[in-house]
């Protein structure tokens, strides 16, 4: 095992000391020992998603790996085996959540980008319980710009360029940490703008008598350098200038009379200078004492030696190959074991994997087949087995800004180790040249090195871990009398009928269970069973719900993650210019049809692109039928419609039959759902026929969704009325009564602004008013909402933030209607917000038993390519695919070979492939391939 070796290896470093350091290496010892301890107790995850691609649209959907690293030469980490994943919107909501299942350190899953979601920035973040630990900005964060489809031209509103009101931040950072007097330091300067990005600026440096002593100027995303020496006795100040802003000035840091510099040298190609100057007062009052330099990655010490202060200097020449690739952290530490000053370094070392990629057949036309041979070796040669994750786009037709892609190495590397953002990191990995790294260099003089901080290190005692690692998915709960009195050593039983599972336990002396080891998939009915210990039955179970972290604003700039949005739009409107014309061309020629006094019929990606035959559905008449609801308006309306309202319902609603054949909002939908929505929230239903005898496709727009529903809300003022029961742990309905009619969790409620919106389409038995007020469909009676335990009208209901809710109970019991009063007599929607109490879920009957709806492991979709053959190659219909192939389970034989194959689409331009992955030894590696297909 490495950490073995790591041990050894921390020995011999410890051996090879300067002879003038043997006679005080106490601490020394010490360091590498507590770090050493360190790494193998609490090593350091890490989590980094490889997408698909740079750019979305509205219905794509977000394809990716997770690769989970521990420690610091980045090996698949075995210390997790379950993965969170989440797509964050800009409001910093969770819309999407996924569980994985950690495989060897690397899982899989998707994202759909349904058309009701609102276009525009949002993020994915990923990470371990044991990431936890760590700060926020450990987790995997990046950002994701979406854009609509249909209307992107419209709903996109342009980015244009405007003179700043107020001045930029501009911070400036003396190498090694402090100005000393009478001593040259090198100082960075960084200015952000108020969008958050670099921004440029030049100036002068003043002393308290107006004098100016530099100048400086930034050169790169708002970054730049110059040397200062401070005198005794002096205050300075920087003159700023830039555009559109009045000149200002800015304080630099005080100088100090006695301390350290520390100037590292980077420019060698095979080793690293470090130079140590201390100040005159530092010497006459320290001379003969000790100090000691630390160099380490990742938490591992790699290199150390001492001096005994004597000379106002001293420097090192340190071998770059001691060092893997990354980010190294010198530290300069003090007698009293204090860290004194500390510089960052970026290193390349040459252990990157060398990946190859060969294509055999050049002819590259649309909808031929491509065969791909993969060749993995190390910087020796040496094949190597790893697994490996594969993207194909065309690139002509996604906008895209290469220098700020997140990759592989830019994030395990780099942006991984540092705090704050760091704007357009793969700058510093493409096209390597000396102003890369020295831009590379400036970088690492303004930004704080995040994941290891030596006094926390040195400190013996250390505080133990608030999150533990998971190996799998657990359920936890309690378990108590009618009366609310803990069960101690009660039986629970868990069971899981579509997947066969089932796990007992006992619960402790306070009632509470906890089921480890819950491998089940998403989501899944789960039957909890709890006897008391005499094997009565009368029991009430609560559930825990799950402890996801709170979802932190972070500082990343949206504007940085993709192409200037003007030139975005442009691109993306030549996209769908270039669809329509492929589709008009690849389809099948209808005859002219004059049609007289009818609206024209919107070229879309449902008629594909005016290729389809369409009717627009009267909606005049359709109205007429106000007391009734979509499906029995069409049933009656529109028989080209084809609704059987006394068919039996398909549930497969991307499948086959007729459950594919309907589209409310740009989303398809089960059949069922018509019956939800009443023809007053209609705006349009349009009829899209590919042949007489072909089932049509019913495309409904609804008000909310065209923009011209005009309900306005009034202001409500929320006064709770607690009910006066007994108070338990948590809200839901199953302390109320019975089991509830349906339970919707709050992760499947995306894409809305009022929560009646969402709930049209979700929950059954129920519908809405005008006002969004819950009606119960077992006599349209009128039903309240208990928001966490208090009894509210339910015209409350659209005043909740839908991105706040956990769960909701459809509860239409005439028990129910008992407990929330007679001017209720439908009942409620229980809901619980996901900060509303730490239970969710429960039920007290004579049968101890209840239903939860568990969120377990995602199963990933499998990316469609499509086979063509001589049979189907010349088939009419269209392939626009944007993301040719993917592939994220690619694993090279220990010959370091694989292969893949994908058909070409019909789109023509620059296609990219795009390979990354890791091999058992930890060590990273990326390629990408362009071919042109004409």
């Amino acid at each position: 095992m490495k950490y073995i070796r790591i041990t050894i290896s921390l020995l011999f470093l410890l051996c090879c000391l300067q002879s003038f350091a043997q006679t005080d290496s106490a601490f020394l010892k010490k360091a590498v020992a507590l770090s050493n301890k360190q790494l193998t107790e609490k090593p350091t995850e890490k989590v980094y998603l490889h997408l698909d691609k740079p750019f979305y649209n509205l219905t794509d959907t977000v394809w990716f790996k997770a690769y989970a690293v521990a420690g610091p030469d980045h090996q698949l980490s075995g210390i997790s085996g379950v993965v969170y994943v989440e797509l964050i919107n800009a409001r910093d909501s969770v819309v999407q959540r996924l569980h994985l299942k950690l495989n060897n350190g690397t899982a899989w899953g998707d994202f759909v980008l349904p058309a009701n979601y609102q276009a525009g920035s949002y993020r994915l973040r990923a990470y371990t319980n044991w990431m936890r630990n760590q700060s926020a900005d450990a987790m995997f964060n990046q950002r994701v710009q979406v854009n609509g489809r249909t209307i992107f031209g419209l709903s996109q509103p342009q980015v244009q360029a405007t003179a700043q009101s107020s001045n930029p931040d501009v911070q400036f950072f003396a190498e090694g940490g402090s100005l000393i007097t009478g001593l040259r330091s090198k100082i960075a300067v960084k200015a952000i703008g108020k969008n958050g990005l670099g921004c440029d600026v030049k100036g002068t440096i003043i002393d308290n008598d107006g004098a100016e002593v530099a100048e400086f100027e930034t050169t790169h995303l708002g970054m730049g350098v110059f040397a200062l020496m401070p005198q005794a006795g002096k205050i300075y100040k920087a003159r700023i200038t830039t555009d559109g802003v009045p000149s200002f000035t800015v304080n630099l840091p005080k100088a100090m009379d006695e301390g350290f510099t520390i100037t590292v040298n980077n420019r060698l190609t095979d080793s690293i200078g470090v130079k140590i100057t201390a100040s005159a007062k530092t010497i006459s009052l320290k001379q003969h004492t000790y100090y000691y330099l630390v160099g380490q990655t990742g938490g591992k010490v790699y290199y150390t030696t001492a001096f005994k202060l004597e000379d106002a200097g001293y420097s090192f020449q340190i071998e770059k190959k001691r060092f893997p690739s990354g980010v190294a952290q010198f530290t300069l530490f003090g007698a009293d074991a204090e860290p004194l000053n500390e510089r960052l370094a970026f290193i390349r070392s040459n252990d990157t994997l060398s990946l190859k990629l060969n294509i055999a057949n050049q002819k590259f036309a649309s909808r031929k087949e491509v065969l791909v041979a993969l060749k993995t070796a190390d910087q020796a040669g040496k094949p190597v087995t790893g697994t490996f994750s594969v993207s194909v786009i065309n690139e002509s037709r996604i906008p895209s800004n290469q220098n700020t892609e997140s990759t592989i190495l830019n994030n395990l590397l780099l942006t991984s180790d540092l705090k704050g953002y760091i704007e357009q990191p793969n700058y510093y990995f493409t096209n390597i040249t000396d102003k890369t790294d020295a831009d590379l260099d400036m970088l690492m003089l303004t930004q704080g090195y995040r994941g290891f901080e030596w006094l926390k290190t040195l400190n013996e005692k250390q505080a133990p871990l608030a999150f533990k690692a998971e190996g799998s998915l657990s359920l936890s709960g309690s378990i108590q009398t009618p009366g609310g009195k803990p069960l101690p050593n009660g039986k629970v039983t868990l069971l899981g009928n579509r997947e066969d599972f089932f796990a007992d336990t006992t619960a402790d002396l306070n009632g509470d269970f906890t089921f480890d080891d819950v491998d089940v998939s998403d989501t899944s009915h789960l039957m909890v069973q709890a006897r008391k210990q005499n094997n009565g039955k009368n029991v009430t179970i609560f559930i825990k719900k799950p402890d996801y972290p709170k979802v932190e604003k972070m500082n990343m700039p949206a504007d940085d993650q993709a192409p200037p949005a003007l030139d975005a739009r442009e691109a993306y409107i030549r996209y769908m210019e270039q669809q329509q014309t492929d589709s008009i061309k690849n389809a099948n020629t209808l005859k002219e049809v004059v049609i007289k006094g009818k609206k024209a019929i919107t070229p879309n990606e449902y008629n594909r692109y005016g290729s389809l035959q369409q009717r627009s559905v009267n909606m005049a008449k359709l109205r007429s039928y106000k007391d009734d609801n979509l499906a029995g308006a069409l049933h009656v309306n529109e028989p080209l419609a084809q609704i059987n309202l006394t068919a039996a319902y398909k549930y497969n609603a991307l499948g086959g039959g007729r459950a594919s054949r309907f589209v409310i909002d740009g989303t398809y939908v089960e059949e069922r759902q018509l019956s939800l929505i009443h023809v007053e929230e209609i705006e349009s239903v349009d009829l899209i026929m590919a042949g007489k005898s072909s089932m049509p496709l019913i495309v409904v727009k609804t008000k909310r969704y065209a923009g011209t529903d005009t309900t306005v809300l009034k202001e409500v003022n929320i006064r709770a009325t607690k009910t006066n029961k007994t108070a338990y742990k948590g809200y839901s309905a199953g302390k109320l009564g019975a089991a509830p009619d349906q339970i919707v969790m709050g992760n499947k409620l995306n894409g809305c602004t009022k929560l009646s919106d969402c709930l049209r389409s979700k929950i059954f038995g129920v519908t809405f008013d005008a006002k969004g007020n819950p009606i119960s469909m077992r006599g349209n009676q009128k039903m309240a909402v208990i928001l966490n335990g208090s009894v509210l009208d339910g015209s409350a209901l659209d005043n909740i933030n839908p991105n706040d809710i956990y769960s909701i109970e459809v509860l239409r019991g005439v028990s129910y209607a008992a407990i929330v009063g007679s001017d209720y007599p439908g009942g409620a929607l229980a809901i619980t917000t996901l900060n509303g109490g730490n239970y969710v879920t429960g039920s007290s009957s004579s049968l101890g038993v209840i239903t939860y709806p568990f969120k377990g492991f995602y199963k990933a979709r499998t990316f469609y390519s499509p086979k063509y053959t001589p049979a189907n190659i010349n088939s009419t219909t269209p392939d626009y695919r944007t993301t040719i192939f993917w592939e994220p389970n690619i694993t090279t034989t220990p010959s370091g070979e694989a292969t893949f194959r994908y058909f070409n689409s019909d789109t023509r331009g620059v296609y990219k492939i795009t390979v990354e992955g890791i091999d058992s030894e930890g060590n990273l590696g990326r390629q990408i391939y362009r071919y042109k297909v004409e």
